[in-house]
């Protein structure tokens, strides 16, 4: 399988009558993929609900995975479009002068960051389970590396906006540090949910843990 990142939301050429069609498939699989998971997501029922037939997502979809990426970019541009009207309006009124102006805001921003990858635990593991299968399956890295490496540069981008309303900069490479805070926070993440604690483990992350490591990767931007 091979997908590009043009033809996860509504490729180039296509009529608005077959984008959308593939818009509702596209929604309808969000749905029953977080009810049920990939693996045990019927076609049928994917297009039961979008109001097709099993014609409708042959034409646009070679498979469940290929679907899966579609509604994964569809939904993380989503989340980076909140997040990024969010981190502008959480600081459009701090002043960065203040002697705890930038510990308050990158504790602020960490929520918001926290919420645009999780958004909730379904989703979490939904996208756990599909990278799962992607690991495993060669014909799947490609796209899916493909797909979150757009999602991290968009959050990176927000992060350097964030930070240069601060007056600092990364001192490491911006998708980098994306990468270090996502993992970390995954990490905990699935430690909480397998002790069934993730409001605790979640507050300890974001009061504690991700304002310090924010603090340890940045700099005054003229230093």
């Amino acid at each position: 399988m091979t997908t590009s990142g043009a033809d996860l939301g509504s490729p180039k050429g296509m009529t608005r009558r077959r984008a959308e069609t593939r818009r509702r498939v596209v929604e309808a699989a969000y749905d029953v993929f977080t009810e049920m998971g990939i693996r045990d997501a019927p076609v049928e029922l994917i297009c039961d609900r979008a109001g097709f037939t099993r014609g409708a997502f042959y034409s646009n979809f070679a498979s469940k995975e290929e679907l899966f990426l579609a509604v994964y970019e569809v939904q993380t541009q989503e989340r980076t479009t909140r997040l990024r009207a969010a981190v502008a309006e959480a600081t459009a009124a701090v002043d960065p002068t203040s002697p705890d102006a930038v510990t308050r805001v990158l504790q602020d921003a960490g929520v918001l960051f926290m919420e645009s990858l999780t958004a909730d635990e379904t989703w979490y593991l939904l996208n756990l389970e599909f990278r799962a299968q992607a690991l495993r399956q060669s014909d799947l890295r490609a796209p899916t590396a493909a797909a979150e490496r757009r999602f991290h540069d968009a959050l990176a981008q927000i992060l350097l906006d964030l930070l240069g309303r601060l007056g600092l900069r990364l001192t490491v490479e911006p998708h980098s540090a994306v990468i270090t805070i996502v993992r970390l926070y995954e990490t905990m993440l699935e430690q909480a949910i397998l002790d069934e604690l993730p409001d605790t483990a979640d507050n300890r992350y974001l009061t504690q843990v991700l304002p310090r490591l924010l603090t340890a990767l940045v700099a005054p931007a003229d230093g």
